[in-house]
């Protein structure tokens, strides 16, 4: 049987959370209010996954594949003419077409018209010159009319999508974009995002594609094994996705059986593809860029046949084409059936690369964070009930004993919150040693990618060639440095993160030893082990929840240190909206020389304003935080209520038999509610 579609487990996931978190709503673990701010964040939150590649690579049948599992999309066209495609969730199968406004053709015609001599050995521009030649010739298809879908939007039916997309559509020349909706349960509340080209005549078309891919959650880069990583790919890979600040990129070599077939092992396709991708990082310097292809392993696939696995077979006995793509693949792997197709396809190897990038990347956030902070409500209420038991069965022990013993209870308490407070201080200690440490480490490694991209962007100032004009270097120095503001710096932050949660949660399982020997010892006549595993069990939950440093100035907490604080006043006008482009008008009347002293002078005040200690240090309002939670949970809700009970106890005069009758009632309700909760966390599975 094929395994379940990937975007249904995914579906099946939210519907999880969903269920548990009405199960803790109907539980009275949380409120009607809370259950609401999970479910509207499961419905708001978007999945989005990029797809990029050169045409011929195999993206449209891949998609057919991974996306719908049936022949939806339409083969390529050429690789300029092709709109940026959107795939959602919709009720009813249709397309919605973006067409270009009056300005971007006009920018477009102007484009055209530009002479390929003037731009002759800048590829780029070639490229982008070559694709508005040949949409303003497509334009004739739509003769007089083209005006009047300028600048609108056009509902469609699916079947008609080879208009928009194909070589020979009617709207190719002004389809801007198109979202397909589909009415598949499992898209909803996913986008997949089909980026064909890069160069792009239009600047707008090209942010836009630029725009989805910065907030991709995955990115796939499909290669053609034929031709893997030839140039158009090292440009793809090293330019494009380079320039969109993209963190996390799977590659696919598809089309893998043609090599295949032809007598290379799976073995010598993947050897060939990382020695290509990293003779090109080599070339672009790029240690960013170097670090996540270090990290990904090229992945097989024969997206037809992943798709041949999927169709029912009358429909492949009646298409002659996959007919003989059928016939072809059972001969080159002697197979003959779905099953064994599906596993010759190396689909899955592709499919659990993205779950496990997703998990790592967004799993936490969309998926862990409700469900742990519904198992901390649920495991509060239950901490409350056993608490209650603890203090009843103490009591109960307390009733029975005589006043010299209750005495002497008295002064082993006293001995036992001291030492504990001693421990206390210690783990504070403990965590200050190592978020010193990691402020240390964290200081070198910020300040290395700032003084990095800085290099990186005066090595692009000192190849400015005097001729040059100002408008050639300001996006090259953007780039730079728009990179190490969406990416570089938040990667070595979420680094620095993981690394902090990981040292206090062992450093805090030490601490909880120590404190359970110290229970062991002074308070003979309580078994502490339940208790501490409760105690570890939420501080851990609160540790992985707990950012220890924050990477943005949203948080409603006034203390935590912003970006600005951060990054200095340069970096944080950056990222509020100005850049290099800002002095664009204060230098362009400057010579070239002055030009780049000005631009030289601002990297360097870059590098100069940046401190990224205010930042680090507040990891301490985390230590803070952990020894409080600490402290409560020992002194507060343990020794304090042991303590009062035994002073209420001897400052009594009544009768201890009625009192002792009464607690073992209550004692009995609290079992019972107890195992109710018990039950309730049996169902609460994820």
């Amino acid at each position: 049987m094929m395994e379940q579609n990937f975007f249904e487990e995914l579906q099946a996931k939210k519907k999880s959370i969903v269920d548990i978190a009405r199960k803790a709503t109907n539980y009275g673990w949380i409120s009607m209010e809370r259950q609401k701010e999970i479910l509207e964040k499961l419905e708001r939150d978007v999945l989005t996954i990029g797809v990029i590649g050169q045409m011929k690579c195999g993206k449209s049948t891949f998609l057919n594949s991974f996306v719908f599992e049936e022949d939806v999309l339409p083969a390529a066209t050429t690789p300029m003419t092709a709109a940026l495609s959107v795939i959602t969730y919709g009720e009813n199968k249709k397309i919605v077409a973006e067409f270009y406004t009056k300005d971007e053709w006009e920018e477009q015609k102007l484009t055209a018209s530009r002479s390929l001599d003037d731009v002759q050995g800048n590829p780029l521009e070639e490229s982008k010159i070559k694709a508005a030649k040949e949409l303003v010739e497509k334009a004739a298809n739509l003769g007089g009319s083209l005006h009047s879908y300028l600048g609108k939007k056009q509902d469609d039916k699916l079947e008609n999508l080879v208009e928009y997309v194909g070589a020979d559509g009617k709207y190719i020349a002004i389809t801007k974009s198109v979202t397909i909706y589909y009415p598949k349960d499992y898209l909803k509340g996913v986008e997949i995002v089909d980026t064909p080209g890069f160069n792009d005549p239009i600047v707008s078309r090209e942010e836009r594609t630029k725009t989805f891919l910065h907030r991709a959650d995955v990115v796939l880069m499909m290669l053609y094994a034929g031709r893997p990583f030839d140039a158009t790919d090292r440009e793809i890979l090293l330019q494009n996705v380079r320039q969109c600040g993209v963190g996390k990129v799977i590659i696919g070599i598809n089309k893998y059986d043609i090599p295949y077939e032809q007598g290379e092992t799976e073995n010598e396709i993947k050897d060939y593809v990382k020695l290509e991708i990293n003779k090109a990082c080599k070339e672009c310097d790029d240690d960013s860029l170097k670090e996540i292809l270090k990290q990904t392993d090229p992945i097989l696939l024969s997206a037809e046949m992943a798709l041949l696995s999927e169709l029912p077979m009358s429909k492949i006995v009646g298409n002659e084409t996959y007919q003989f793509a059928w016939k072809r693949a059972c001969k080159i792997f002697e197979i003959s059936n779905q099953n064994q197709m599906r596993d010759k396809s190396h689909i899955s190897d592709l499919i659990n690369a993205v779950k496990l990038l997703l998990e790592s990347e967004k799993g936490k956030i969309l998926f862990a964070k409700p469900y742990n902070a519904i198992m901390a409500a649920g495991n509060t209420k239950k901490e409350e009930c056993v608490k209650s038991i603890r203090e009843y069965e103490t009591l109960i022990q307390n009733l029975v004993k005589p006043d010299d013993e209750l005495e002497e209870k008295l002064e082993q308490l006293d001995k036992t919150e001291r030492r504990l407070n001693k421990k206390i201080n210690s783990l504070g200690d403990d965590i200050d040693s190592e978020f010193k440490q990691i402020i240390r480490q964290g200081k070198n490694q910020l300040e290395e990618d700032v003084d990095k991209t800085c290099s990186k962007m005066t090595k692009v100032l000192d190849e400015w060639k005097r001729l040059s004009s100002i408008e050639t270097i300001i996006p090259k120095l953007d780039k730079e440095l728009q990179i190490l503001v969406t990416r570089t710096l938040k990667r070595s932050v979420e680094k620095l993160n993981t690394e902090a949660q990981s040292k206090v949660k062992k450093t805090v399982r030490e601490f909880l030893q120590d404190a359970e020997d110290i229970l062991m010892r002074y308070v003979t006549d309580f078994d502490p082990r339940d208790f501490i595993k409760g105690v570890e069990r939420n501080i851990q939950l609160d540790i992985e929840d707990r950012e220890m440093f924050k990477l943005d100035n949203s948080s409603d907490d006034e203390e935590n240190c912003s970006w600005k604080e951060l990054l200095g006043t340069v970096l944080f006008d950056f990222f509020n909206g100005y850049s290099f482009g800002a002095l664009e008008l204060t230098v362009k009347v400057l010579s070239h020389s002055e030009n780049k002293q000005k631009l030289e002078k601002y990297i360097n005040s870059i590098s100069a304003d940046f401190d990224p200690m205010p930042f680090l240090e507040s990891i301490n309002k985390n230590k803070d935080k952990i020894i409080s939670e600490v402290k409560s949970c020992f002194i507060a809700d343990l020794i304090e209520p042991m303590r009062k009970q035994i002073q209420d106890i001897r400052s009594q005069k009544g009768d201890k038999e009625s009192k002792l009758k009464e607690t073992e009632a209550n004692l009995e309700i609290c079992k019972r509610k107890k195992q109710e909760f018990e039950n309730q966390f049996a169902t609460m599975i994820f």
